[in-house]
């Protein structure tokens, strides 16, 4: 294996041959520790229960932040004000869902995940309780900024929480369901609101929303339990490479791509460890804990310095410089902005004529959008991870991050065309079902947008992924918040069809340049390896 380039992300995680009939294992990445308090060693029914709260929070949280697209009219006669000043509030919303994760993320680090969902939850609670007794646009928009700032963990954090229990060669498809969560909360959302605003008003929007909270609030505080774990040196993930030595060693076969606290080591010392780490772990191996109690912690005091940790605010400035973290950021934004400019558009297309319909047809419209982001999730998450260990084992073992990206070529494609459909047809006053299938294609790319953009970087900078994932929602939000902002005079001014138009010709070149990084993503991986390595240095620091 002496011969195979290693840079950032390239790990060998199929132990094997890609001959036929030949053994192959799979390597587990990270390495679990010997504690039997990490979450890496709990048993399936613990981590599919906690994959199961994050699911459920990330669902509420998405509808909680989407489902008001069915009553805008509604909004518009109580505060007696335009949709432009609905936007505002909408957009203002996005801008603090990806600022929040600047300093959650942080601060998870200190004093853990589980406090820092609790008491934004908290601030959810409050917000809903707000527009329950709203009565101007001052008191949406102010109560959408507590939204957004409490709902800002589900945008990041649930991913990272993931990370935290699952392997490599898992991830794909549990952050698979975790973006189904998503797009379900943010699909099934609409439809539930529509028929609770015939049958019980639009201010059960929000009574629902305060009640879904706080029994949420409640399952979190006595049964979610704290992932972060700080791992000892021997069990961190690929430890017997350094990115600084590019020779001979940085070829072995290790169980991860980057070494950034060894530097030097004598040959005894040296030949030991690589022969503990060729060998590795594989899937199967690792007894499992299973310790389960109920909770009752507000926060946990991890041993990481305050310093640190405000260094880590201004850490997304850093890593907005790497090609990768930029252009996932800039996709699965649009890919969240399309969305977006699609729901603050149906109410005020389907609501009037030809198509006339009620509220509670406006929230079935998003059944649509939701069996395709199902499809996309599927897709992009288990589909996408036997491609990726079956482009690995082709590759004698060795997988690279750009594998996943091959599920981006048909996302270019479906996506582009569901806007085209949507927008075009709508605006001609088409028969109602093609604007809608159009819908169906864009929660397709929704869904594979968001799973292989966090996939892709988790895979690509492990040893920063907490950044790195926080820098993407970041770029995400920002690009969702100036084109929900904009969206209503970009389509006063241009029209309907025309304004489609350019946001599929976007969305397909943005989504597309999924190419050039299947091409040259390892080469922007080695020219940014250095700039990782002192990154993931101090990320090691504050771990240890």
């Amino acid at each position: 294996m002496s011969d195979y380039d290693v840079v950032p992300g390239t790990v060998y995680l199929v132990e094997g041959s890609r001959q036929a009939g030949a053994p192959r294992d799979i390597l587990l990445l990270p390495t679990p520790s010997s504690d039997l308090m990490d979450p890496l060693r709990w048993s399936k029914w613990r981590k599919a229960y906690h994959l199961f709260l994050l699911v459920a929070y990330s669902s509420l949280l998405g509808a909680l932040t989407n489902w008001e697209s069915v009553i805008y009219l509604n909004l518009t006669e109580a505060y007696r004000t335009p949709i432009t000043n609905l936007n505002i509030g909408q957009a203002i919303t996005l801008l603090l869902l990806g600022v929040g994760n600047v300093f959650f993320v942080p601060l998870s680090n200190k004093l853990g995940r589980r406090s820092i969902y609790i008491w934004t939850l908290v601030l959810v609670l409050a917000s809903e309780i707000w527009m329950i007794f709203s009565r101007s646009i001052g008191d949406y928009q102010g109560a959408h900024v507590i939204l957004g700032l409490g709902a800002a963990p589900f945008e990041a954090l649930v991913a990272i929480s993931i990370s935290d229990v699952y392997f490599a060669h898992e991830r794909g498809s549990k952050l698979g369901y975790y973006v189904f969560g998503l797009a379900f909360g943010s699909f099934v959302g609409p439809i539930c609101a529509g028929y609770m605003t015939v049958d019980q008003g639009w201010r059960w929007i929000y009574q629902w929303g305060a009640i879904l909270t706080g029994a949420l609030l409640v399952l979190f505080y006595f049964t979610f339990e704290e992932t972060h774990f700080v791992r000892s040196f021997d069990a961190q993930e690929g430890q017997v490479v350094s990115l600084e030595n590019v020779g001979d060693e940085q070829r072995r076969r290790s169980l991860g791509s980057a070494s950034l606290k060894v530097k030097e080591m004598d040959k005894d010392v040296g030949a030991e460890l690589q022969r503990e780490t060729t060998r590795g772990l594989i899937a199967g191996e690792v007894f499992e804990s299973d310790s389960w109690t109920l909770q009752f912690t507000l926060w946990k005091i991890f041993p990481h310095s305050w310093i640190e940790v405000c260094r880590e605010f201004y850490r997304p400035l850093q890593l907005s410089m790497f090609p990768a973290v930029l252009w996932c950021g800039i996709n699965y934004g649009t890919c969240v902005s399309w969305l977006a400019v699609m729901g603050t558009t149906i109410a005020e297309v389907f609501a009037r004529p030809p198509y006339l319909f009620s509220s509670s047809d406006l929230g079935l419209i998003w059944i649509f959008p939701m069996i395709g982001s199902l499809f996309g999730a599927y897709f992009s998450g288990p589909l996408n991870d036997r491609l990726t260990l079956y482009l690995s084992t082709r590759n004698r073992g060795w997988r690279e991050p750009e594998f996943r990206l091959w599920a981006f070529i048909p996302s270019a494609l479906i996506m582009p065309c569901g806007l085209v459909m949507y927008g075009v047809t709508s605006a001609h006053g088409l028969h109602w079902i093609v604007p809608i299938i159009g819908t169906g294609f864009v929660g397709f790319g929704l869904s594979v947008g968001g799973t292989v953009s966090i996939a892709y970087i988790v895979d690509c900078y492990k040893d920063i992924d907490t950044q790195a994932v926080t820098t993407i929602i970041l770029i995400r939000n920002i690009v969702g918040f100036a084109i929900t902002w904009g969206i209503q005079p970009w389509i006063d001014g241009m029209g309907q069809q025309n304004a489609f138009i350019l946001v599929g010709v976007l969305s397909f070149v943005i989504t597309g340049f999924a190419v050039v990084f299947i091409a040259f993503g390892k080469a922007f991986r080695r020219l940014m390896a250095k700039r990782y390595a002192g990154l993931a240095a101090e990320a090691a620091r504050m771990s240890g």
